[in-house]
């Protein structure tokens, strides 16, 4: 049914055996938060504050590094900053498989990592996958429409297709586009499946402003490069959902494939996805907030369409114009005894004193084209993106 979706508005305390897979059977992967105790990337010196702060910067560059407009003279970016994400998958790349450790980022479509030989790449933590060691990994050539799916590609020397991305900070990703086989763990089912012929890219000349925490990128995303649209078939859907716990969980999240999730669940909402350009993003309609009864509504010529589902990015970062009418709300509604700090940790714009810490809105502003509701008020929430009806579904979960 069609409803409302009710998200809380959270104010924080700032102190190999393998096989194929078989059709209908669907797909459970496990996500590991990057910050989470389970992950390889964990680091204990880092507190509740540190984590949050780090995670609002983060939110604002991504949500800089959207493209929302069609490319005239420059071409638009094609994957997203592998350091933007939170949420890790680990997949086994080519035969013999090398294990990789990429961002699970529903904010960009191709699936992509660093590769050896590699005198231009950024530092990470684990071994570059070698394309050379792997005898199902091919070249795709650059005339064929899998390579003109990408918004920046060239021929190489060989007739080989180039991908390419560029970022507002200057940074930038260049590399070979092919394809390989690719494995997951299925912890449905307790083993290692198959998918041949999988389009990835890999990266040769990666510069700027990337982390070694993160080999890639597995982009979730709606063009036809992502990884759901290249397996959904598989499963006679294109279905996938996720259950994002918070990063200072015990327990791992999931991501599931061609799995029906939603079924005889309570409060299940659904609402339709909007066709935008570009068809990477998930764009939602954001028709009001309420607080205490009280509606908050966007600009009537911004109603359809105004806000991107990420799990990419961190916190809600809503059109400036709705935040100051939230802000406002949430100041009233607190009442007169508590009063705001005036100058609040940056990058928050609504903070209350509370003995020796902070509470502050977890969301932000933004002047970009559409607002971003990010994971953090995703979380307990499992969402289902089915791509042949074009709708999202939300309902409350513990993720079990």
């Amino acid at each position: 049914m069609k409803g409302c979706v009710y998200f809380v508005i959270i104010l924080f305390h700032l102190s190999i055996s393998s096989s194929s897979l078989e059709p209908n059977n669907g797909l459970s992967i496990d996500l590991i938060h990057r910050n989470s105790p389970l992950s390889p990337y964990y680091n204990p010196s880092m507190n509740q504050s540190n984590y949050i702060i780090n995670a609002a910067f983060r939110s604002i560059s991504r949500m800089r590094r959207f493209n929302f407009t069609p490319p005239q003279n420059k071409a638009a970016q094609t994957l997203a900053m592998e350091n933007r994400g939170d949420y890790l998958m680990q997949i086994f790349v080519g035969i013999p498989p090398k294990k990789v450790i990429a961002i699970a980022d529903t904010g960009s479509d191709l699936i992509w990592f660093q590769c050896s030989p590699c005198n231009d790449c950024y530092f990470q933590n684990f071994p570059f996958f070698d394309p050379l060691k792997s005898y199902t990994h091919h070249l795709i050539p650059c005339y064929r429409i899998t390579c003109k799916y990408l918004f920046i590609h060239s021929c190489g020397n060989a007739a080989e297709c180039v991908y390419g991305a560029e970022y507002d900070d200057n940074s930038s990703s260049r590399g070979i586009l092919g394809t390989d086989t690719v494995s997951f763990n299925n912890t449905q089912f307790g083993r290692i499946v198959n998918y041949p012929n999988i389009v990835l890219g890999c990266g040769y000349h990666n510069t700027g402003n990337f982390k070694p925490t993160g080999e890639g990128v597995i982009g979730l995303g709606g063009g036809p490069l992502s990884l759901i649209s290249q397996i959904g078939h598989q499963f006679g859907k294109a279905k996938f959902s996720y259950c994002l716990l918070p990063y200072n969980s015990k327990r791992t999240s999931q991501i599931k494939f061609g799995v029906d999730t939603q079924t005889n669940r309570r409060n299940l909402v659904t609402t339709p996805l909007v066709e935008k350009f570009p068809s990477t993003y998930y764009y939602l309609s954001l028709e009001r907030i309420s607080i205490d009864g009280k509606n908050l509504m966007p600009r009537a010529n911004e109603t359809v369409g105004n806000i991107v589902i990420d799990s990419g990015a961190t916190l809600t970062t809503l059109q400036s114009n709705l935040f100051y009418k939230l802000k406002t709300a949430i100041i009233e509604s607190i009442g007169k005894g508590h009063v705001p700090e005036r100058y609040p940790p940056e990058p928050f714009e609504l903070c209350y004193k509370r003995i020796e810490n902070s509470m502050c809105l977890m969301m932000l502003s933004t002047t970009m084209g559409h607002s971003v509701l990010g994971n953090y008020q995703q979380v307990y929430f499992n969402v289902e993106y089915d791509l042949d009806k074009k709708t999202v579904s939300f309902a409350h979960s513990n993720c079990k």
